[in-house]
């Protein structure tokens, strides 16, 4: 069996492509080794085990910040944190490791040229792990690579981040056959000028539509305070900055030049229903702006007896007039709830203020001065389909509240941003994220960043924003690219059991 050295080197390549390593250009050829690794192997078993050794090291580099999250928010000893983190590295590999068995195992049953049904297996793959487990968990997806290269991320107003992830994989397996393909020099150069050919109209329509949504002239303006509160802070202490630090930092604010205020999802020690004095707090500070003011912060509602906890978004106008709130739908496991609390009793959530919340259960879009808004809680930014939902609704404006604290000093919020960005060009509209620690950010709609605020210090981000309509090919027809990828998958896995097996002809 070859060693083992090719599908940790991909694993490696795959993690410097994202943030903080910021090395996108990377993932382009970072699965050529695990593919000479997989044309070299016999057997699906085999494959299976080099996609998940790849696999796990990349997600060992890209998650590295979940042991002290775990430690230090979620109770648990620092040998179960880490114990927990490399299950969690473990188990993620095994998507693309699954990847890796159906290409090898149709290799063997139908030639060489299955090779090809990678570039399709790796996306459905890709769209399982945004299902399962748990609801899933999409982070860093292969697409994500190319954030910081805006030409490329515009077609994601066609196709999603999944289209991405399928033309980085399909350059990578065209020049894998180009290099190791037994074939006829023009049979081998064919795929790869396929590939040139999908690249070259990727960043002409990429160049176009970034010549067009850059010209966009904000018609609001809007500020988001980053607060900089820690859980770790006593009770006393964070009550006060909860109450008083944010109307300071509104007080240092050009009111008259700001229209909306927008505070992020923060420790919640003062309760917006219970609390009198801090709701006429929050309806006096809604009352300073025209389209009011959005804030995040924990309700409860009696049900069958008991009180249930929601994670929720509230929006005030410009009156104090409490206009709608939106509960969290997707709620964080170990974060926010115990999943299965049968078989991880042991665990605790790392939310202090509720044991565990209550998933919403409506898209709900509210008006801001008669224009529709919606707000995604902290990591349901990054679940594609969650954010198209909103703007099938109608939404015209995507707000982004989150609390990053819990990561320190890491990777962790500088992935997570780069990952909220392609929600902006995905639907086509401006995407206002406030941030507890940061970083916070003001995203047009071609996925730039046009204000941003530093990490771990309190800061405002000031600037402006347009309420848009329309709807992109994706918004409407997004769920058709990688469900198109998994029937592909299996239809080739049909296909490919209906003949004898058949040897590779790939060079090895």
């Amino acid at each position: 069996m070859p060693i083992l050295v090719l599908p940790v080197l991909s694993g490696i390549l795959a993690w410097a492509s994202f943030p903080t390593m910021n090395r996108g250009y990377l993932a382009w050829a970072a699965l050529l080794p695990l593919i000479l690794y997989m044309i070299r192997v016999k057997t699906a078993g085999r494959a299976f085990l080099g996609g998940w050794v790849a696999g796990t090291f990349q997600f060992l580099g890209l998650l590295y910040w979940v042991p002290q999250v775990l430690s230090h928010y979620g109770g648990l000893p620092v040998y179960g944190a880490w114990g927990l983190f490399v299950l969690l590295a473990a188990a993620l590999g095994c998507f693309p490791a699954a990847a890796c068995a159906l290409t090898r195992h149709c290799m063997n049953r139908g030639g060489s040229r299955f090779l090809f049904v990678f570039p399709p297996a790796w996306v459905a793959l890709e769209y399982l792990r945004g299902l399962i487990p748990f609801g899933g968990f999409p982070w860093l997806l292969f697409g994500y690579s190319q954030t910081d290269f805006p030409p490329l991320v515009q077609i994601a107003d066609l196709i999603g981040v999944y289209g991405v992830s399928f033309l980085i994989v399909w350059i990578n397996v065209v020049l894998a056959w180009f290099l190791f393909s037994g074939e006829q020099r023009w049979r081998r150069s064919a795929p790869l000028a396929l590939g040139g050919l999908l690249l070259a109209a990727s960043l002409i329509y990429g160049t176009a539509a970034l010549n067009r949504w850059n010209q966009i002239q904000p018609q609001h303006r809007v500020a988001l305070l980053q607060s900089n509160l820690t859980i770790d802070d006593p009770q006393e202490m964070l009550s006060r900055k909860y109450r008083q630090g944010y109307l300071e930092m509104a007080d240092r604010l050009p009111s008259k030049d700001v229209d909306l205020l927008v505070l992020p999802e923060s420790p919640s020690p003062l309760f917006y229903h219970q609390d009198g004095d801090y709701r006429e707090t929050m309806k006096g500070l809604a009352r300073r702006f025209p389209l009011g003011l959005i804030f995040n912060n924990v309700r409860f509602r009696d049900m069958a007896g008991a009180p249930v906890y929601f994670n929720s978004a509230f929006f005030l106008d410009g009156n104090g007039k409490e206009l709608g709130i939106y509960d969290k739908m997707h709620l964080v496991p170990f974060g926010e709830y115990i999943p299965w609390p049968k078989i991880f009793f042991f665990s605790e959530t790392i939310s202090r203020d509720v044991g565990n919340f209550h998933p919403g259960e409506d898209h709900l879009t509210v008006p801001l001065a008669g224009r529709p808004a919606n707000v995604l809680i902290c990591f349901e930014a990054i679940f594609p389909d969650l954010s198209r939902a909103f703007v099938r609704k109608g939404s015209e404006l995507i707000i982004n509240l989150t609390n990053d604290a819990w990561y320190g000093d890491t990777s962790a919020p500088y992935q997570h941003l780069a990952m909220a960005r392609w929600r902006a060009v995905e639907s086509r509209r401006y995407l206002l994220r406030a941030a507890n620690s940061g970083i916070s950010a003001i995203i047009a709609p071609s996925g730039k960043i046009e204000v941003e605020t530093g990490l771990l210090r309190e800061d405002a981000a000031v600037g402006g924003f347009s309420f848009l309509r329309g709807m992109t090919f994706y918004v409407r027809y997004g769920w058709i690219f990688p469900i198109l990828c998994v029937v592909i998958s299996l239809l080739v896995l049909f296909r490919s059991r209906m003949g004898k097996a058949k040897p590779a002809e790939i060079h090895q």
